[in-house]
């Protein structure tokens, strides 16, 4: 292991990784059988150790044109992620690749940035991020089985295990989703639990991309995937820790801008350190220094969890940001609401998004995946104030086409909403469209 510092700061969650895989390896239970199926590798998987091996692997997948695409890592040590496997699938090809081993992992990422590939992952933001920092490209072809469960009647999100059940009528085992990933050697139940994580995702994406093309939701689920993509294109976001660590509360702008240095300070602080934010500074203590502001030392050991370190070693550093945010111009923090809702307002708001949302059941849409309800009320809020709000859904977008024309006609009183429950679902008698 590496950074462990004198304090335990990341000891602790070693051990506790530690604890976990030991419960997930005395666990006692079998794993189901793997059905035959030309897409799914039954087999142990090739364990890649080596880099020409590695070379002949990135050869195969990208003759085959699509893989499914996954990794490992210990994230609650070190500053970035670090990777400790790399999981792949393609036809007749089931492999783990060790980056213990392996000293370069380029090939393989590589085929992610590769928009001639296919690349099939499941909730795979994480997994994306190494090839943009390390190549330095956008991955491309990527194809989100998590996104796409979302048009074909399941909720959003669903769980790998939940996707891999409906698709592929198999049942992953659990157990080793905390696990000492850095630990050699790989125990047999490692090794299961990793390869399956890509096992079956080519037969569970070539089942739904059947099933899409079908209903006519194909390009919209693309469409999804590529923008699901981008939202995680991008480094450090200030704003998105410090709606994190407020939870929503609505603080002073003073009390904000004084958030919002010691969040970018943080930030310095575990780079130089190795460490990961949370370990470097608690949410806790960075709330507590935004409230109460201290102006020396002896306030700053008034915050709690803060820890020796930074009240000594980088005390001032702290107070001199604590200095910029009392003194510097105000940095407010955007209210994500416009203003809280009066009761006729609740009720209203509540009446539309149960209208979409029940409309996108019937469609097998998750609604969630669609808006949310904050983003409705927002919508309707800043209307109701007489602002020129941003349209709820973009006019060239998937969701334009799956509900957006509906309700702006809807809500105009122009379209209906025609409802039945047969097999045990919605379904949606007619565009809902009167004469």
């Amino acid at each position: 292991m590496s950074n462990q510092e004198p304090d335990g700061r990341t000891t602790y969650r070693r051990r506790k990784r530690s604890q976990m895989h030991a419960e997930a390896e005395a666990e006692v239970f079998t794993h189901a059988d793997i059905a035959d199926h030309p897409m799914v590798v039954t087999g142990r998987p090739e364990l890649v150790v080596d880099d020409a091996d590695l070379v002949d692997l990135a050869e195969a997948i990208r003759t085959s044109g699509s893989f499914a695409y996954d990794t490992e890592f210990i994230g609650e040590e070190t500053f970035l992620p670090r990777i400790c496997l790399v999981q792949v699938a393609c036809a007749g090809r089931l492999a783990l690749i060790d980056p213990l081993e392996v000293s370069d992992l380029a090939p393989i990422f590589e085929l992610v940035a590769d928009p001639e590939v296919e690349t099939l992952v499941h909730d795979g933001a994480q997994d994306l991020e190494p090839v943009r920092r390390l190549l330095g490209v956008e991955p491309q072809g990527i194809v989100d089985t998590q996104v796409c469960a979302g048009f074909l009647d399941m909720p959003w999100p669903s769980s790998l295990a939940k996707t891999v059940e409906r698709f592929a009528s198999h049942s992953l085992s659990k157990g080793h989703t905390f696990t000492d990933w850095d630990a050699r050697p790989l125990t047999e139940r490692q090794v299961r639990y990793a390869a399956d994580d890509v096992r079956f995702l080519p037969l569970v994406w070539s089942r739904m991309k059947a099933l899409l093309q079908e209903g006519g939701r194909f390009d919209w689920a693309i469409q999804e995937c590529e923008e699901s993509r981008r939202r995680h294109v991008g480094g450090f976001d200030p704003e998105k820790q410090m709606r994190k660590i407020s939870r929503g509360a609505r603080l002073k702008a003073r009390a904000t801008t004084v958030l919002r240095e010691i969040v970018e300070l943080r930030h310095e602080l575990a780079r130089e350190q190795d460490l990961p934010h949370r370990v470097t500074m608690s949410d806790e203590s960075v709330a507590e220094i935004a409230r109460l502001q201290p102006q020396d030392s002896e306030g700053l050991q008034r915050c709690r969890h803060l820890g020796r370190r930074n009240t000594s070693e980088f005390a001032d550093r702290i107070l001199a940001a604590v200095k910029r945010g009392v003194d510097g111009p105000l940095q407010p923090l955007e209210n994500l609401r416009s203003r809280d809702e009066n009761a006729q307002e609740r009720m209203r708001i509540d009446a539309i998004w149960s209208a979409l949302s029940l409309r996108c059941l019937a469609d097998g849409i998750a609604p969630n995946l669609l808006t949310s309800r904050a983003s409705l009320a927002r919508w309707y809020l800043d209307g109701c104030d007489g602002k020129s709000p941003e349209p709820l859904f973009s006019a060239n977008s998937w969701r334009w086409d799956a509900a957006g024309e509906w309700l702006e006609a809807f809500l105009n009183g122009k379209a209906n909403l025609d409802l039945r429950w047969g097999e045990g679902r919605l379904h949606r008698e007619d565009d809902g469209r009167p004469e």
